[in-house]
């Protein structure tokens, strides 16, 4: 039997080594070993947080987009930012237009430490310039299996970060062991756990975002700045984000759901397909798709 100190320590340890591997990654777009890394995986697991903390302790020139953009706002974002790190977060629409990814291919195809020339040309008008930095995308799905995109993954190294919660759960109280601003470590401790319960109440995955709202709302209330009680300010708020606000996951998501529940009963029941399959809670058909890409992506 596993000692209390060993529950923790060995998720959390697990979990660090798979934030090293975002941090190499990224550390090799940065210093010219690759042109670009693609990192996928489900939201509220710090993927974000981790590259723009090792971009930062790098201290080389980057810029992050995370809103809306076209191909040719692409095209003029790389243009502006020739020699930067740019980091794509989470657009992934942006990954599903030909134009973007042509660009991409242009932007990527060649050595890390040699300059790639980029053109696009319309009826109006031709323009290139000439890219030397890197790409760091980020998204919570994966590139599609179309030609063009594979020709994308072809130039990228590619990095799927899916924590298990025990993973998560075993960070969470590893931050809560630093305090948080004023709060102290009992207190985060207090705050970790409560999420933890609440969260697989409603039957969620635990999120590293909502557990940051969680913190606030505790200070909130220790500064006798609300009447309400902290834990119902989490509460309500946790209710909102997963009850109160239904999210009809688009297909994309909805295969990296499947995906992911692939993975998860094919770790617990390794050797029984049959279980694997019930606990899947898909039908038979699907489950077998799906078990071929995953397959197919390791």
């Amino acid at each position: 039997m596993r000692t209390e100190t060993e529950t923790i320590s060995q998720p959390l340890s697990s979990y660090q080594t798979k934030l090293q591997l975002i941090r190499d990654r990224v550390r090799g777009v940065a210093q010219h070993y690759y042109t670009a890394a693609y990192l996928v995986g489900r939201s509220g697991t710090s993927k974000t947080y981790t590259v723009r903390e090792e971009l930062e302790n790098l201290g080389v020139p980057h810029v992050i987009r995370n809103a809306r953009m076209t191909p040719m706002g692409l095209f003029d974002f790389l243009n502006e930012h020739p020699e930067h790190i740019i980091v794509l977060d989470d657009i992934a629409s942006l990954f599903n237009q030909s134009a973007a990814l042509q660009i991409l291919m242009a932007a990527l195809d060649g050595d890390p430490d040699t300059a790639r020339k980029v053109t696009y040309k319309s009826k109006d008008k031709s323009m290139s310039f000439n890219f030397s930095g890197g790409i760091v995308a980020i998204s919570n799905v994966p590139l599609r299996h179309d030609p063009l995109a594979k020709a994308v993954a072809s130039r990228v190294v590619q990095i799927e970060h899916e924590p298990t919660d025990e993973e998560i759960a075993a960070f969470m109280l590893f931050l809560a062991a630093k305090g948080y601003k004023d709060l102290s470590e009992n207190q985060c401790t207090e705050v970790v756990d409560f999420v933890i319960t609440e969260t697989r109440q409603y039957d969620q995955r635990l999120d590293l975002r909502h557990l940051r709202k969680a913190f606030e709302d505790r200070r909130q209330w220790e500064h006798g700045k609300s009447i309400t009680c902290w834990k119902d300010l989490v509460r309500t708020s946790l209710q909102k984000l997963m009850v109160g606000t239904k999210h009809i996951p688009s297909k994309a998501e909805e295969i990296e759901m499947q995906v992911t529940r692939i993975k998860e009963v094919i770790e617990k029941y390794p050797n029984d397909r049959e279980r694997q399959i019930k606990e899947s809670k898909m039908k038979r058909s699907t489950f077998y798709q799906r078990l071929r890409e995953v397959k197919a992506s390791i």
